[in-house]
């Protein structure tokens, strides 16, 4: 199956007429007709009653027909942003981002890149820092916003957010009244991990807490993202930790506490990491809409 064979169906479901949609096609009825049973055949169902006059889509042509104007679109509206790209008058910028970034550091820096760039498109795409990885190999993304990533061969990274962990009570729950808690009076209380990925660097990060105070926490409940886990423990299922940042924008049903004791020093991290080699103009311009790295000269 190909775009051909999708654009003559959609002009045959819009003529309902072989001959006409060959003459809009500017093909030869016969090939129009070949064209169709061939797509019919691919799909193992019939598209058109042909017994009708004039011609009827069936059920599943209906649906292909909808489809097809969709993908077509699509495709038409993905090939001229490539040609205005090849040719220079138009830029994009894909920017794979963890949503704890969208708590701190990266809102102000896409107003000040639109404000400055408002002609260069810009594709979001959110995503664990681990995914972030392969969006990074594959070409998908140019620089990806994620909490303590892992070095990555051929790529930069610049911390641009350092901040203290905090923990995330229920409202209800005995150290809700506390103005710090220390992990050791956690012991009983079931953790929530996030983000759910066998290589999270933060879930690994929170655990250490545990360990380093002589604790083995229960895991009750592993999040996908942020939102879940804070969500899990407004319903009073257990603990969880997050950056400061995030704190900052809390919510109403839990409350965030800072730790004491060792877990007090425990610092989490946020990075911009980009291709080494990437030497695209908008890439650079982003990355100076950035908060300046922390441990790199200014870019």
């Amino acid at each position: 199956m190909n775009f051909r064979s999708l654009q003559c169906f959609v002009i045959l479901a819009e003529e309902l007429n072989f001959s006409r949609a060959a003459e809009r096609l500017h093909i030869a009825q016969p090939a129009l007709s070949q064209q169709i049973r061939l797509l019919e055949e691919r799909l193992g169902t019939q598209l058109v009653d042909r017994a009708q006059r004039p011609l009827r889509l069936t059920e599943a042509g209906h649906y292909l027909c909808t489809e097809a104007r969709q993908i077509l679109g699509s495709w038409e509206q993905a090939s001229l942003g490539a040609q205005e790209i090849g040719v220079g008058r138009r830029g994009w910028l894909s920017i794979g981002f963890t949503r704890s970034a969208m708590y701190s550091i990266l809102p102000p820096a896409l107003k000040a890149f639109h404000h400055a760039y408002p002609e260069v498109e810009l594709k979001l795409f959110e995503m664990l820092t681990e995914e972030q990885t392969d969006a990074l190999r594959d070409l998908r993304i140019h620089v990806g916003i994620g909490r303590q990533p892992l070095d990555i061969p051929g790529c930069t990274s610049y911390t641009l957010l350092r901040e203290h962990v905090v923990a995330v009570l229920s409202p209800d729950h005995p150290l809700a009244a506390r103005k710090k808690v220390r992990i050791a009076e956690l012991a009983d209380t079931p953790l929530i991990v996030y983000p759910k990925h066998q290589n999270a660097q933060f879930k690994h990060t929170v655990q250490s807490l545990y360990r380093d105070a002589g604790v083995t926490p229960f895991i009750a409940h592993q999040a996908y993202e942020i939102q879940t886990a804070i969500a899990l423990v407004a319903a009073g299922l257990g603990v969880t930790f997050v950056g400061e940042s995030v704190a900052r924008h809390g919510r109403a049903d839990v409350v965030f506490r800072p730790l004491a004791g060792p877990g007090a020093s425990l610092w989490s991290t946020l990075a911009a990491t980009f291709r080494s080699e990437d030497d695209s103009a908008h890439l650079h311009a982003f990355l100076r809409c950035l908060p300046p790295s922390l441990d790199s000269p200014t870019l």
